[in-house]
């Protein structure tokens, strides 16, 4: 009876210590998983030299090429990596240097891209609305981890937003430009990027600045991105489209500026479902629900979808995976999607593709 007693009483406390361990790895898996993407990225993709550092985008061996959509996301990543006690201020601030030192023509809106030789760095012309928004909202998320230096953080924040609504926004359709090239005088005036509709960071904006211009912007970016989805089945919208002055909406066509593709849900537009997971508006949760619910009919996402559903590049992509998982996560309707795809998240950063790592990550910290 003893010898019973004692096997029941080890099988019982093996039972035990083997669901303890399950239920200890299962609460450690994401802090786990934000751990190993942010040091995967930050060692592949973070490039540093003195107290400055960059974010290459491309496997060159004898240049590095720095987009400011680039930084700014390297930025996002380090802020909120810093809540999580994974990244430093220095981290940071070595981003925040480069950015500073990369400031196009007298504005504190930086240079598009920059070509880093051995010899020198060469600035192109011009800025991309994007790149500015997400640096601005990286100080502003840099300056709630860090306090020794908010006030320095939001004033640069100011400053760059203050720039932005000085040169990337069309006053009469109260949306943004492409970037400051997109001017009055320019045809691509009333073209719009989709995936520069961030309204929780509009929100941010505002709560900072006390300028009521973004809770306008907030408002016409949103309806335009609505208009859009309604016009299609499957809720999808372009890379680019048109929003004119009578508020009416319709899709660039392909090879507008960018691609091909400036018609379709290509390489910009997959960032929207990230962008407006973070918004507690309505008409952001609207378009969210309605990409989502066409994606719940989908065996697979792929890299690219005509406005009408068809995929267009059947590249399965995780810069189009990892923004839907975030959305889904936000929703427990969509469950079946996260489980389906969240394999993402635990598999290695890819070396050779900057934007795939970027969104992964930022989706990473945001949703686990």
């Amino acid at each position: 009876m003893k010898q019973t007693y004692f096997r029941y009483f080890w099988f019982v406390a093996i039972l035990g210590a083997l669901a303890g361990a399950v239920i200890f790895a299962r609460q450690q898996a994401p802090g786990q998983i934000k751990t190993n993407l942010y040091h995967q990225w930050a060692n592949t993709f973070v490039k540093t030299s003195g107290d400055v550092a960059y974010v290459k985008t491309d496997t060159a061996r004898d240049q590095d090429v720095v987009l400011s959509e680039g930084q700014s996301y390297g930025m996002l990543i380090a802020a909120e990596a810093g809540q999580k006690g994974l990244a430093s201020q220095e981290d940071f601030d070595k981003l925040y240097r480069y950015y500073l030192q990369h400031r196009y023509n007298g504005t504190q809106l930086m240079s598009w891209r920059q070509t880093v030789t051995t010899d020198k760095i060469v600035d192109d012309d011009n800025n991309a609305t994007d790149g500015d928004l997400y640096i601005a909202y990286a100080l502003i998320q840099a300056s709630q981890v860090w306090k020794n230096k908010a006030e320095s953080y939001q004033n640069q924040a100011k400053a760059i937003l203050a720039d932005i609504l000085a040169y990337n926004y069309n006053r009469t359709t109260g949306v943004l430009t492409l970037g400051n090239w997109a001017d009055e005088a320019s045809k691509n005036h009333y073209l719009m990027r989709t995936s520069d509709v961030v309204p929780a960071q509009f929100q941010a904006f505002y709560d900072l600045t006390g300028d009521n211009t973004w809770l306008t912007v907030n408002d016409k970016m949103l309806t335009a991105l609505e208009k859009m989805s309604n016009q299609t089945k499957t809720g999808l919208v372009p890379d680019f489209m048109w929003v004119n002055a009578d508020g009416s909406v319709s899709a660039a066509k392909a090879g507008t500026i960018s691609s091909s593709y400036d018609d379709d849900y290509y390489y910009n537009a997959c960032r929207v479902p990230y962008n407006l997971a973070q918004s507690q508006d309505k008409r952001a949760q609207a378009v969210t629900d309605r990409i989502l619910d066409f994606f719940m009919t989908q065996e697979a996402i792929y890299g690219g979808y005509s406005l009408k559903g068809k995929v267009v590049d059947y590249h399965q992509s995780a810069s189009f995976i990892a923004p839907v998982v975030l959305a889904a996560s936000k929703n427990s309707a969509y469950t079946k999607l996260v489980q389906q795809h969240k394999y993402i998240f635990q598999q290695n950063l890819p070396s050779n593709n900057y934007y795939d790592s970027a969104l992964t990550t930022l989706s990473a910290l945001e949703a686990l």
